[in-house]
């Protein structure tokens, strides 16, 4: 019985191993619109099996060479990927070589089991067989999950030296392995110097994709410094637009206030005068709320990020004494404190009872400007540098980085502490002399 188990086994497993990648592939790449489950994925399963066990059937049971199966398999899901899912064949392909090659890296780590056959009961063979084989998908189930988890980006056709760079690695790894494999019979001193030569050749070429990586995460930084100066600069000119057109308004209500002034005096409406003038001036008193520190560009930064920050029910606080007149590159500090909000406010989405807290004086001739926003947790602990994070990427990534570039321009200071349960930003701006 249990032979029978076993002789199943066989077939599920092999059987199990294409549909975990066909799947995969299915769920990064759309089926066509011809194509049900049906075809999916028995039509392949039944084509794999014709393949690879008719010969051992045909040829009256006789071994055949381990190797046939990552033929026939990779054969089999090329074949399914071009016909039966959308995309093209650059785009697959490299998932194709990378499933393989781990598959075939993790037959070879637990090949010293296999090599005890001879040695030990086929009952406790079969048994290690089980075991292996799930140990064997359950990787193979992490790195699907790492397909799906980070999938390539294909915003631009690869070219075919970009696809070979990219599968190279695998490949040459998958062709050491099968030339390591018993029943190929590669001799020693041709496998090492075939070795050798593979070794040779993915050393620059991994060194030549470190190198893009670092040349696109720094081309990402500059897109985003760029586009956060863009948005200084906007912020500037709107705001110069703003108070151009409000000037323009008042000018307008100002002139009408004037000749009804004029019309009362010349009607010698005295009383109706004065208390025209109480209720004008009481309304202008109401009309004082929000930050001023007659710095207007500063004033309109404040209040625009403070609205922005009430709305997501982010309490804030301000302590501000600054003098009207501040001589710094206005410029440099509008990016600086657009970032240091931003990042304030997008940190603080995430807490419980969030509040900001902004700082602003003059201390030794240095603008300082201070903003604290509230945490669960001790992050600086946890990531000292502030590094870019997925889960944290918006709040201190690459925001950080441009306050701080920016802030050496200045040739100030900048710190980051955690103070109680406050994240603290802090930024010295020294002063034109």
């Amino acid at each position: 019985m249990f032979d029978y188990i076993y002789q199943g086994y066989q077939y599920l497993s092999n059987i199990a191993i294409i549909t975990l990648l066909h799947y995969t592939l299915s769920k990064l790449f759309t089926p066509k619109h011809f194509v049900n489950r049906f075809i999916n994925y028995v039509i392949p399963v039944i084509l794999f099996c014709i393949i690879y066990y008719f010969p051992q059937y045909a040829l009256g049971n006789s071994t055949i060479p381990y190797y046939y199966y990552f033929a026939s398999s990779m054969i089999v899901s090329f074949t399914w990927a071009l016909l039966f899912l959308t995309g093209k064949a650059i785009q697959k392909l490299p998932y194709l070589v990378y499933f393989y090659a781990t598959y075939k890296c993790f037959k070879f780590i637990l090949a010293a089991l296999y090599a005890q056959e001879q040695n030990i009961t086929p009952a406790i063979y079969k048994t290690l067989d089980f075991v292996t084989f799930f140990v064997i998908f359950a990787g193979m189930y992490a790195l699907t999950k790492i397909f799906l988890r980070f999938p390539l980006k294909f915003q631009f056709q690869l070219t075919i030296t970009q696809t070979i760079l990219l599968i190279f690695g695998p490949a040459s790894f998958f062709m050491l392995l099968q030339m390591a494999d018993p029943s190929v019979h590669v001799p020693y001193m041709v496998f090492l110097t075939v070795a050798a030569i593979v070794l040779l050749i993915n050393l620059p070429v991994l060194f030549y994709l470190y190198s893009i990586i670092g040349e696109q995460y720094d081309s990402r930084y500059l897109l985003k410094k760029a586009l956060t100066e863009t948005s200084a600069q906007l912020t500037r000119y709107r705001y110069t637009i703003l108070i151009e057109e409000q000037a323009r308004k008042e000018r307008h209500e100002l002139k009408n206030i004037y000749f009804y002034i004029q019309t009362l005096l010349r009607e010698k409406k005295y009383d109706q005068l004065n208390n025209f003038l109480i209720d004008h001036i009481g309304e202008l008193s109401e009309g004082t709320g929000g930050i001023h520190t007659n710095n207007m560009l500063i004033d309109h930064i404040l209040n625009t990020k403070i609205s922005a920050a009430r709305k997501s029910n982010i309490k804030t606080y301000t302590e501000i004494l600054i003098p009207e007149a501040l001589d710094i590159n206005e410029e440099y500090f509008c990016t600086i404190l657009l970032n240091l909000l931003d990042n304030a406010i997008e940190a603080s989405r995430n807490e419980i009872d969030p509040d900001i807290q902004i700082f602003m004086n003059i201390k030794n001739q240095h603008l300082v400007c201070c903003i604290k926003n509230k945490v669960a947790s001790n992050i600086l602990e946890k990531n000292p540098e502030l590094q870019t994070t997925k889960r944290d990427k918006k709040a201190h990534g690459l925001g950080l980085r441009i306050i701080k570039s920016t802030v050496k321009k200045t040739n100030g200071i900048f710190d980051t502490s955690i103070d109680g349960s406050y994240f603290v930003a802090t930024v010295m701006i020294p002063l034109n002399q």
